[in-house]
């Protein structure tokens, strides 16, 4: 995927920075053959001459492609830990991730369930959250990689009103929607009480404080209505009830931000895809337009 994006990331003009494994480049570069000649620097440093430069974070790193590993899983963390490093000595103002492989990043020692919340623990931020945006519609997640079961004990009023401050002061007082929980959003009770005792009352405290926001809403019409300019922005109670959405929307185009960091950053809407690994056909597009929208929001 990088290495089919080289020409999309010099014609940028831009010194770009990229975290990684010579070894590794290497290999897929011989593999694909696709010529990959990066100048190796030890660290991202500001005011570069515009190019892309390699930092070999750690080298000679064992792994076969497509398969998890504990090797690989170690490295993928030292890459995210050092791109870390440079944002908080101020050397980079945003930071694009390609995907992880959870397991293998589990077998390496990583304690968090994403980038995003080591992202927010490495940086010490405590009110944050997950993104998703193409062309048609954004949405955040309320909770993000938890199973199904565990949400509705995750779902606090407090916790609710926090997430709709933070949209609202990084997307500059949008229109928000916030999506039920239950089927038909509970129907008053119904199907569950959440929306009557969690939900609607951290919409109601939200409005108060002047924040544009409606809901909850049954979350089976709620991205119709925002597809249709009604709202600008979703907020959803969990994983795939946001993902489904926009991945049929957009599955390729998508990207997915963290809000609430002191540095931007953007990744792709996808997953490591080992079942297609070495075989040179996955897609860049995802990673361009994660590209693009980092540097989108860095001008903004």
């Amino acid at each position: 995927m990088l290495l089919k994006s080289l020409y999309f990331l010099r014609s940028l003009s831009l010194p770009i920075f990229v975290y990684g494994s010579r070894n590794v480049i290497e290999f897929y570069s011989e593999l694909l053959n696709l010529p990959c000649d990066l100048p190796i620097v030890k660290g991202a440093r500001r005011g570069a001459p515009p190019g892309i430069y390699l930092i070999n974070v750690t080298d000679n790193v064992p792994f076969k492609p497509g398969e998890v590993g504990k090797d690989s899983g170690k490295a993928q963390i030292l890459y995210i830990e050092k791109a870390i490093e440079d944002a908080k000595r101020g050397e980079i103002k945003a930071i694009v991730t390609l995907p992880i492989n959870k397991e293998s990043a589990k077998l390496g020692g990583f304690p968090f369930p994403g980038h995003t919340e080591f992202l927010a623990h490495a940086f010490g931020v405590k009110e944050y959250a997950m993104m998703l945006a193409n062309e048609k519609l954004k949405v955040v997640l309320q909770t993000t990689h938890v199973a199904l079961k565990e949400v509705p004990s995750l779902i606090t009023e407090e916790k609710i009103l926090s997430k709709l401050r933070l949209i609202d002061k990084s997307l500059k007082k949008p229109r928000i929607a916030v999506a039920g929980l239950n089927p038909h959003a509970g129907e008053n009770g119904l199907f569950g009480d959440e929306e009557l005792k969690i939900i609607r009352p951290a919409i109601e405290k939200a409005k108060k404080e002047g924040i544009n926001v409606a809901g909850p809403l049954p979350a089976d019409t709620v991205f119709v209505r925002a597809l249709k300019g009604e709202f600008e922005v979703v907020l959803c109670m969990y994983h795939d009830q946001g993902l489904i959405p926009i991945k049929l929307l957009g599955f390729g185009n998508s990207v997915n931000v963290t809000l609430g960091l002191p540095v931007v950053r953007t990744s792709v809407d996808h997953g490591t895809a080992y079942d297609i690994a070495g075989k040179g056909i996955a897609s860049p597009e995802s990673f361009k337009t994660a590209v693009k929208m980092a540097i989108e929001l860095l001008t903004r």
